[in-house]
């Protein structure tokens, strides 16, 4: 059975962002890396080219976020330029974000919605996440066209579907176990 070194080194920068003091540093530049990874998955690809020396890659890392983030998380980034994983970034900051927000009494909250919630939506799905469960909200927007309508949170496990489509999903279903459905031989 592998091992899971992205979770391994995700915890390893945690416990050495703790050690540090530079911890929450360390969230909010690897939030923002994990961003920029996920938008450019070409730069991802390219950062694990076997064409290229590990020195090359590692240079081009060091070129585009040197000085601009955690020294520690600069270094794990070189390390997976080098080694050619950038395939285990994702999984890393996901076991990083996990450790922080669990210590933090941050809750990782993704809301999916047919268009891009407004700020003042952000705003108020925040405020009412915050006061129902007692703690802090990391609040993650994500936009699928097949969400008909409505929203869709994801957090601590669950899933709260308010979407058009649950809705005409639990009306149907209404339907079918009512004396309103239609009556076979009517």
């Amino acid at each position: 059975m592998m091992k899971n070194y992205a979770n391994e080194y995700g915890l390893a920068l945690y416990n050495l962002g703790i050690e540090a003091g530079c911890s929450k540093a360390i969230f909010e530049d690897f939030k923002s890396v994990a961003e920029v990874f996920d938008a450019q998955p070409e730069f991802s690809r390219l950062l694990s080219n076997p064409m290229l020396t590990a020195s090359e890659r590692a240079d081009a890392v060091r070129l585009v976020f040197g000085g601009k983030i955690n020294g520690y998380l600069l270094n794990m980034l070189m390390i997976f330029a080098e080694k050619r994983r950038f395939d285990m970034l994702s999984k890393c900051w996901l076991e990083y974000r996990r450790n922080y927000c669990k210590a933090n009494n941050i809750l990782p909250v993704t809301a999916t919605s047919v268009q891009p919630l407004t700020d003042e939506q952000k705003t108020k799905l925040i405020s009412k996440l915050k006061v129902k469960t007692g703690k802090q909200i990391l609040l993650t927007c994500v936009v699928n066209p097949k969400c008909l309508g409505g929203i869709m949170l994801e957090y601590d496990g669950k899933r709260i579907d308010a979407s058009v489509k649950q809705r005409f999903s639990d009306m149907r279903q209404l339907l079918r176990q009512s004396d309103l459905s239609p009556k076979s031989g009517s």
